[in-house]
């Protein structure tokens, strides 16, 4: 513990330094929402600045924001958006207590509205569809954004380890959940097996989205089952003149981890330019049990990019590059040998939004094309103090995602609506002593489109449709010399929503969808052992197209007391591959075991909800309870599918001063024992999470919190960890204290 309490005073010490001398007011909140001039509809992410006192905020979902501690006086509040005209607002507070504030289209939003369930630009939902903003996140915060998204409604975690912890979404992992940053695939290799990471630290993140149910109308392959879309300002997409930034920093007990953040950024009128750098090191983690290892981290992160504005056109480009280095617990009982990742990438983005004044009234264009060289490196310590490293794995990859799409104005009984291309090529080869696929070269090309008609005054349809066609070919190694295989497949994804508004606060949605998923290397032509995931593995080249079709329904309602939301879903996957153990033992060259897994196909059935309601008990305090629960079946027998989330239940509260806060959660997990042959249930557990925080100087801009994550040092396994129980009984962490400061200027 002594080196949170270092960290604390270091803390302390610079942000008294930083403080303005002046006591912190106790005065009335100035509130208000960001509106579309047109429309009437929020505005969520629209940029509000305080310009007297320096302080900017973003509009949440609700394109409702809120500054605390404002003394009396007369303010100017600037506020901005990409794609609408900037205005500035002259408020006397506190007179004016609620502040209305309308923009007027410019350029259509893209990437500061819900995008990923709304591609128009709308708040309006068919499916159900959340965000994170910054003070979420850093909440949350978390070394991994599997840790940092586990518990919310419908989302659980897929676990090797921190460093390659991913979300699960209704039971839907690895190439069935598509991660995006801003908006586009990443070029990583987390999809593809459970030792791999997501290659973006959670510091990064300034907005996070979650669409829990099939996507694969917009984004295709890979959002069969969801997608979780991470947007950062490295392209800046927000900025008025001068200097802006961010500091952050974060140390944890658990793994004795330690983070930072920091970004800066310079406008002018019409350019702005930002950089980024951020890093992470964590030695392995503790648990009830003892230290965990071969779970250690060590990342560096880099950015810089470039905006550029004017009245018709809004858009930029960025170069970032990482560096992670982390542990695997592959042979946990062995401390003769150490399995480990190392991993580069290098990236651009681009994007650009054009306004015409035609009948297409706003093209947009987002482009991601990054290098990825990864290694699975098996360490044995020799009795002499050498080290034998041997590369069991390696990745190099190339990989480019593209995306068109242009608005069009209302016609005939359309409202709006858009039609989009999108373009994905990828080349990887795979090397290394026990490389168990070939590599591959494959493409996709995509047309889609998507339309809202307004039915009734309360009532909104959308559809939409989209073609895609992939095409695949292996490419020889050492270790498959002789594969020489080709594919190609097409499919039609399409989704009909339907939105009711009754009355205020009330809101329906329904979508029926038909979504898609192609079939990847390693499950067609993977055939040895996979070092870094531990196991053996079996491909089939015989796996067809997954075709789910489903149904989603939500209801929210809500006033300024109460807010609840209850979801429900039903999807039918023809060719559902699982990835099963088959029971049997491979014994390689140097008598180690591997447990064989196989992918096979089945028709399944996914089916269940989430349920979630909030009580805002007096100004100052919120109570809330949630519960989700998914049921995965094969449909010839009803037997269970592999790794399915259990039930779980969650209370939570938090007391908001507007100077502190703190609060809690109980998470109550039920136990799992539908489960497959061959896989082990899990016994239910409950865990306490605390935490608190503070704003401590007078306009807010510095902030520390302090939370405390599994309060009682439970001993649990979670049901998705993916780390051998049989040899280490239940690895995962224990009582963890994280204290983290941000500095925004």
């Amino acid at each position: 513990m002594e080196f949170i309490a270092r960290f604390a005073v270091v803390l302390l010490l610079f942000g008294l330094g930083a403080m303005n001398a002046q006591a912190i007011s106790t005065n009335e909140p100035l509130r208000g929402e960001v509106r579309d001039a047109q429309s009437g509809e929020p505005i969520p992410g629209a940029t509000v600045q305080l310009v007297e006192l320096e302080r900017g905020t973003a509009a949440d979902a609700d394109g409702q924001f809120e500054f605390t501690n404002i003394a009396s006086g007369s303010y100017t509040l600037a506020v901005s958006s990409v794609g609408f005209r900037s205005v500035k607002v002259i408020v006397n507070h506190p007179e004016e207590e609620f502040v209305s504030i309308e923009l007027r289209s410019l350029i259509m939003v893209a990437d500061d509205v819900i995008v990923t369930a709304s591609p128009v630009g709308r708040d309006i939902q068919y499916q159900s569809a959340q965000a994170f903003n910054i003070q979420n996140l850093q909440d949350r915060q978390a070394s991994s954004f599997g840790e940092m998204l586990d518990g919310e409604p419908g989302i659980a975690m897929r676990s090797f380890g921190p460093a390659p912890a991913r979300p699960v979404i209704r039971g839907f992992d690895g190439d069935r959940l598509l991660i995006l940053e801003n908006g586009e695939r990443m070029g990583d290799l987390s999809n593809t097996a459970h030792d791999h990471n997501i290659s973006l630290d959670p510091l990064v993140a300034e907005r996070v989205e979650v669409v829990r149910g099939p996507a694969s109308l917009l984004y295709g392959s890979s959002a069969l089952g969801g997608v979780v879309n991470i947007i950062t300002s490295d392209i800046p997409r927000e900025w008025s003149r001068g200097s802006s930034g961010t500091v952050a920093l974060e140390g944890s007990s658990m793994n004795d981890g330690v983070g930072s953040f920091s970004r800066y950024q310079y406008g002018g009128e019409k350019w702005a330019a930002t950089g980024r750098f951020s890093y992470r090191g964590a030695d392995d983690l503790r648990t009830p049990a003892g230290r965990l290892p071969g779970t250690f981290i060590q990342n560096l992160e880099g950015s810089a990019g470039l905006g550029y504005r004017n009245d018709r056109f809004s858009g930029g480009f960025s170069f970032s590059a990482i560096d992670h280095n982390y542990g695997l617990p592959e042979d946990i009982d062995d401390p003769d040998e150490e399995a480990e990742i190392r991993m580069n990438q290098q990236t651009i983005q681009g994007n650009g939004q054009w306004t015409t004044g035609r009948f297409f009234d706003q093209v947009s264009f987002r482009m991601n094309a990054s290098r990825l060289f990864q290694q699975e490196v098996e360490l044995e310590f020799e009795d002499g103090g050498g080290i034998d490293e041997d590369i069991e794995l390696e990745f190099l990859q190339h990989a480019m995602n593209a995306t068109i799409t242009a608005r069009h104005q209302p016609f005939s009984v359309v409202d709006t609506g858009l039609v989009g291309f999108n373009t994905h090529i990828r080349q990887l080869d795979v090397g290394g002593d026990e490389a168990f696929t070939p590599g591959i070269d494959n493409w996709s090309l995509a047309f889609f489109t998507f339309h809202e008609i307004p039915v009734t005054d309360i009532t909104r349809m959308q559809f939409g449709v989209r073609g895609e066609t992939h095409s695949l070919a292996t490419r020889p190694n050492d270790d498959f010399p002789q594969m020489n295989e080709s594919r190609s497949s097409r499919a039609l994804s399409g989704s009909l929503g339907l939105n009711i508004r009754p009355f205020s606060g009330f809101e329906i949605g329904a979508q029926a969808a038909r979504a898609h998923r192609f079939p990847i290397l390693e499950e067609l032509f993977a055939d040895g052992i996979h070092f870094g995931a531990g196991v053996y593995e079996r491909g089939n080249a015989d796996l067809k197209t997954e075709i789910g079709h489903g149904s989603d329904l939500f209801v929210k309602w809500g006033n300024s007391r109460v807010r609840a939301e209850i979801a429900g879903f039903w999807y039918h996957i023809s060719d559902y591959v699982a990835f099963e153990p088959t029971g049997e033992i491979f014994t390689d060259d140097r008598n180690r075991n591997w447990d064989v897994y196989e992918y096979s196909a089945h028709d399944a059935r996914l089916m269940g909800g989430e349920a979630q309601i909030s009580f805002q008990l007096t100004e100052k305090l919120e109570t809330g309870f949630s519960t989700d629960y998914v049921r995965g079946s094969r449909l010839d027998d009803d037997s269970p599918l592999p790794t399915m989330p259990p039930l779980r239940f969650r209370i939570q509260t938090r007391y908001d001063t507007g100077r502190w806060w703190a609060g809690g959660n109980l998470r109550i997990v039920n136990r799992q024992s539908r489960v497959v042959e061959d896989e082990l249930p899990t016994d239910g557990y409950g865990l306490i999470d605390l935490y608190a925080g503070l704003r401590f100087d007078r306009n807010g801009m510095h902030r520390i919190s302090l939370r405390v994550d599994n309060l009682a040092d439970t001993l649990y396994r979670d049901h998705l960890s993916r780390i051998d129980r049989t040899e280490f009984g239940s690895p995962m962490p224990g009582r963890n204290i994280r204290l983290s400061y941000r500095f925004i200027f």
